[in-house]
């Protein structure tokens, strides 16, 4: 059996994730998926912990910087209290980047999301709650959410899945929408995985020290 289809039995027998209820449509849909050397429980708490803006990936590392560059430039137009230096870039403080903590199924799965106007980052400012984020269609928008979901893969490992699903609220911004994943989509991905490798490693590293050696 291939690791994608045990994978897909498995979502399968425990239902629709989180993702799935807050944009069950998506005009672009992108998965990524590792096996993680250690249980889901040391997988789960490395997760929501991680800081991916300490990766050694130098690849990662340009993309999240560009980020918090763009977000502290936001920020200070909005006049929106400084993000601190050095910036963390984790689950914990995805609002200091705009985005919103859509829901969280505890030891499985954390979605978050975001509403902008294209090439706007100021526009990702404006609080919004999970139910506002369900319901929001103006026109001129894209709605994007994305989750981790950690689920058991054979003894002591697991598969941590990562999926993005990326809406345009009309056609003339689903066509920019297009554009910029053609552009952007292969360096996107490869972002994608090196969050995710990075993301294992600091689990397994957590199940290799003397002090969790029994629980993972």
């Amino acid at each position: 059996m291939t690791q994608g289809s045990f994978e897909g039995q498995q979502r399968s027998a425990a239902g629709p994730t989180l993702l799935e209820s807050f944009l069950p449509d998506a005009d672009i849909v992108v998965n990524e998926e590792i096996v993680v050397m250690a249980t889901p429980e040391a997988t789960y708490a490395a997760l929501k912990r991680v800081d991916f803006a300490r990766s050694r990936s130098l690849l990662l590392r340009v993309a999240l910087a560009l980020r918090v560059a763009d977000a502290r430039r936001a920020r200070r137009r909005l006049r929106l209290a400084p993000l601190p230096a050095p910036a963390r870039v984790s689950l914990q403080n995805v609002e200091d980047y705009g985005q919103i903590k859509l829901a969280e199924k505890e030891g499985s799965e954390i979605a978050v999301g975001a509403i902008a106007r294209p090439m706007s980052t100021e526009s990702l400012y404006v609080r919004r709650t999970a139910a506002e984020f369900t319901a929001f269609d103006c026109p001129g928008y894209i709605k994007a959410a994305a989750s981790f979901v950690v689920t058991p893969y054979g003894q002591r490992r697991t598969m941590l899945s990562y999926e993005v699903r990326i809406r345009a609220t009309d056609t003339r911004t689903r066509r920019q929408l297009f554009l910029w994943d053609a552009l952007t989509a292969p360096l996107m991905r490869a972002v994608t995985r090196r969050m995710l490798r990075y993301a294992a490693k600091v689990a397994e590293r957590q199940c290799a020290a003397p002090a969790y050696r029994q629980t993972c």
